[in-house]
């Protein structure tokens, strides 16, 4: 008795997904396995200049961060004085007396004429932003 096998066409076609699966993953693995030559251009290593607004160099240092602080105006509220502050040119913010304005930054008093702040261990006095004096109008009225 002779041995006949007969092939389906659903076989032959799952023979050539098969086939085509491993060809695709015989090219893949060869294109991702092998090492690129970079594109980068050469160029030597720059040291960056050591400046304080670096937020990284701020996170791994020891002293505040610079603040431009301006002092807009002051008024007493329901809770004390309240100095009105603009951070690095923002939008001005109301504070209390002892309240932290920034990392490092906490504002110390309330004066009349001026604010005083803390940053570090140094303390500053920034005078209020005074308006200029109005210009006087004639009388309307004889």
């Amino acid at each position: 008795m002779a041995f006949t096998e007969r092939v389906s066409p659903a076989q032959i076609v799952q023979a050539l997904g098969l086939a085509a699966a491993l060809a695709g993953v015989a090219t893949w693995s060869s294109l991702l396995l092998t090492s690129a030559e970079s594109r980068t251009p050469d160029v030597t290593p720059q040291r960056m200049a050591e400046r304080s607004d670096n937020p990284a160099l701020q996170w791994f240092s020891s002293q505040p961060a610079a603040v431009d602080i301006k002092v807009t105006g002051v008024l007493a509220g329901a809770r004390g004085a309240v100095a009105i502050l603009s951070l690095n040119d923002g939008p001005p913010r109301s504070f209390l007396v002892g309240e932290r304005v920034a990392q490092g930054v906490r504002l110390v008093s309330i004066e009349a004429q001026a604010v005083v702040i803390e940053q570090g261990s140094e303390q500053t006095r920034l005078a209020i932003a005074r308006l200029p004096d109005s210009v006087s109008l004639p009388s309307l009225t004889r």
